[in-house]
């Protein structure tokens, strides 16, 4: 008995539908980066996903012969074996402001000893995390080794805190490419009115350098820093707290003495105190052999006659 016309069409569309769906299986199974690229194209946006990939040339070509013209496919190789600081950033400048308008970055690199190859792909996902997170991590065997790819999206603000980022190190480049501005030497002691500092604030904060607890968190993820409050509001508060904190570097308390070095390091920073000394001041990480005290000493001999009288303010 031979089908009806209905039966006989119904028939063909099944076939022709397992047919497609034994090829698919088959294609991806002979190309399994196919499941990638469909990823990509389907989580992008419109002329805003960036793909980087690391030091790869034939993912490299694989990628720009698949991805429709709407995603940007970048190359991201160190410049030699032996690549210096300066050309790193040099790279990382350059690649991160052909990606800073992107929303969406992607990075993809083979799993590889290679130490350069590995700085290649941290200097990667370096790029691909400013000012975005990351919503996926993963990897897929080919032929040719396991291939690794990461997603990152951006935070609210994102391409503003790019722009933002890069216009400051655009005004670091100029500032380097200007010089130092050399500071006008100042000789006269400082004015009661340049050592102002209100009595009770100081000494709150003074009061505060011995309270372990007194302190917020920075950093990254990766790295916590802790700044402790007290020696940054006391270094904040301009030359009029030095011959404070000078007094007090003899602490017995070996924590508060630290923190007197952190506001020390801080406010003779200042660039008034800067004018006078000639740009020299307390820093205490490049002599370790000496006390932080002989330190200040003789740093006081030279300069304290700058705030004469307000040595009384202590």
């Amino acid at each position: 008995m031979r089908p009806g016309p209905r039966i006989a069409l119904w028939l063909a569309v099944l076939s022709a539908a397992a047919f497609a769906c034994t090829a698919d299986a088959a294609q991806s199974r002979v190309d399994p980066l196919r499941g990638l690229i469909e990823g990509i194209v389907a989580t992008r946006r419109p002329d805003s996903t960036a793909v980087l990939v690391v030091a790869d040339t034939d993912l490299l070509e694989y990628l720009l012969a698949r991805l429709p013209q709407g995603v940007v496919v970048m190359p991201i190789a160190l410049p030699s074996e032996t690549p210096t600081p300066a050309q790193i950033g040099q790279m990382f400048r350059e690649t991160s402001a052909a990606t800073m308008g992107y929303t969406d970055v992607w990075v993809l690199g083979r799993s590889s000893s290679s130490r350069l190859l590995r700085r290649a792909a941290a200097v990667a996902e370096m790029l691909a995390r400013l000012s975005r997170i990351r919503t996926l991590r993963d990897s897929v065997t080919t032929s040719r080794g396991t291939v690794t790819f990461a997603q990152w999206v951006d935070l609210p603000g994102g391409v503003a805190q790019r722009a933002e980022t890069r216009q400051a190190l655009a005004d670091a480049d100029s500032v380097l490419a200007r010089g130092t501005p050399r500071l006008v030497p100042i000789t006269r002691p400082f004015t009661p009115r340049e050592l102002e500092v209100d009595r009770d604030t100081v000494a709150y904060y003074v009061s505060q350098l011995a309270d372990t607890s007194f302190y917020t968190i920075g950093g990254c993820s990766e790295v916590e820093i802790v700044n402790w409050s007290a020696p940054e509001k006391l270094g904040q508060m301009g030359p009029g707290v030095v011959p404070v904190l000078v007094h007090r570097i003899a602490d017995p308390d070996p924590f508060v003495r630290e923190r007197v070095q952190e506001a020390l390091l801080f406010a003779t920073q200042d660039e008034r105190v800067l004018a006078r000394t000639g740009g020299d001041y307390l820093k205490f990480y490049d002599q370790p052999e000496r006390s932080p005290s002989d330190i200040v000493g003789e740093w006081w001999t030279k300069f304290g006659h700058f705030w004469t009288p307000a040595d009384t303010a202590r």
